[in-house]
């Protein structure tokens, strides 16, 4: 056992944790099979540690854990979109809301039962994309600020480094969190999704798109500063860089820089990494003046598509690191194309916390299975497994390394209900529900969740020493 417990750079006394720990080796023999006994958030009761009134990340015995407000250890279970509107159309249709008006009637009686349906199938937490609203007195949930400065589907930055950049985030985190400062069941906030960092299926490097920015943008100034303090004078410049600037100012003109070179290369992910540092020092700050209280969980990070520079910018603003890591077979050697920079995902992100230190939540991933009548032809990336059974052993077998793995403190399953076969705003089509669109479970699913999800505190449990 350690000596003492990290929590939130503090440093505890681990002796009492280190018993308690003991206490609860002895304990779990006698564990019934219904589940672990658990405290009204879901943590783990025959551990105690500190209890703050509200969620909090803490390392015992080398490993990583999220803690309730009352004290227990507790390893997040959740599912994104558990909404009663479901997916729409292209066109607008909500095939699941339909389903759940004519058998609830309200969304009060249709939150009840998704509460009862996660209890049972051992969710614990209300992934993102979900009707918070309906479900946080019953369930620990998350909720997505939606302050990331750029575009989700082109990838193109507005300019982080204006004024009006800070104003938007402030207004934004005030509107939302503020609210939320006091209430013991939020787990924390997402700051955005599946930002883009660096070359992937939206386009080239960051510092491509900002170096055409106009010569009074802020975000351009900050880049000649950038190029400055990477420099030092005019004539490196021009030597690593293979530029004709005569001045520091004449770059402010600068449309377009040089690719062919390492040294261009290695200034384009370093340009990455101080624009990262800028979001998340910027996001961080307004958030935790609004609200010091819950878990700052970052932004979504694709696993496979973020440079190390940019986890190491911000895991010095963010409490957990999240990614969404989806298995993409064979397409994981196309996706390393994009940049060579790019992180192994093998080892279920290993080398994400080597470079990280944080403790890391898989926040959307999902199978999807060619037995339902679902298209499941966009994202090609995916693989489409033959039938529910082999669905539900791949979500055991995924969620099983999950568990086994010390620096990763949950996954959230991508996603409640399936999406809709005519295909969503981007063309999404696939089974990744846990129900279909007539509101019924995915039986050999939801078991398997059930059987796995009772044992994880015995499974996470260390053997006493």
């Amino acid at each position: 056992m350690t000596a003492g417990c990290r929590v939130r750079g503090a440093w505890h006394g681990g002796a009492a944790v280190c018993l308690s720990l003991l206490a609860a080796s002895v304990a779990l023999a006698q564990v019934p099979s219904a589940g672990p006994p658990l405290d009204r958030f879901g943590g783990f009761r025959p551990v105690k540690l500190q209890a703050t009134g509200f969620f909090r990340v803490q390392k015992i015995a080398e490993r990583w854990w999220l803690a309730t407000p009352d004290g227990h250890p507790f390893f997040s279970v959740g599912v994104n979109g558990i909404r009663m509107n479901g997916t729409a159309t292209r066109d607008g249709k909500r095939h699941y809301l339909d389903t759940c008006k004519q058998t609830y009637g309200t969304r009060e009686k249709w939150a009840a039962t998704q509460v009862t349906r996660c209890r049972e199938w051992g969710v614990n937490t209300v992934g993102c994309w979900s009707d918070w609203q309906s479900l946080r007195r019953d369930l620990p949930y998350t909720v997505a600020l939606r302050v990331g400065g750029q575009d989700w589907l082109k990838g193109n930055w507005t300019d982080i480094f204006s004024d009006q950049f800070r104003l938007f985030v402030r207004q934004q985190v005030r509107k939302v969190a503020l609210p939320l400062k006091d209430d013991p069941y939020l787990l924390g906030y997402w700051l955005a999704n599946e930002m883009k960092w660096g070359p992937d299926h939206r386009g080239g490097h960051l510092l491509d798109q900002f170096v055409k920015l106009p010569a009074t943008a802020p975000a351009k100034v900050a880049l000649v500063s950038f190029l400055r303090e990477r420099y030092g004078t005019l004539a490196r410049l021009r030597e690593k860089l293979a530029l004709k600037a005569d001045s520091w100012d004449a770059l402010l003109t600068l449309d377009a820089l040089p690719s062919a070179s390492a040294e261009a290369t290695a200034t384009r992910l370093a340009w990455a990494a101080a624009v990262a540092d800028r979001f998340f020092a910027v996001t961080g700050e307004e958030l935790r003046k609004v609200d010091p209280n819950h878990l700052n969980l970052g932004v979504r990070f694709i696993s496979q598509l973020t440079p190390p520079a940019v986890l190491r910018a911000a895991a010095k603003h963010v409490d957990v690191m999240s990614i969404n890591f989806y298995d993409v077979g064979p397409w994981r050697h196309i996706l390393r194309g994009f940049s060579p920079d790019h992180l192994s995902i093998d080892g279920f992100l290993a080398e994400h916390y080597k470079v990280c230190g944080k403790p890391i939540l898989i926040s959307e991933w999902g199978y999807r299975a060619a037995d339902v009548g679902l298209p499941n032809s966009w994202p090609p990336i995916y693989p489409t497994l033959p039938d529910q059974k082999t669905r539900a052993a791949r979500y055991g077998a995924y969620a099983r390394q999950v568990i086994d793995k010390p620096w990763l403190v949950g996954h959230h399953w991508f996603q409640w209900v399936d999406q809709p076969p005519e295909g969503r705003f981007d063309g999404e089509n696939n089974n990744f529900g846990l129900v279909n669109e007539r509101d019924e479970p995915y039986e050999a699913v939801t078991a398997t969740m059930r059987a796995l999800h009772r044992e994880i505190y015995r499974v996470l449990q260390p053997p006493p020493k």
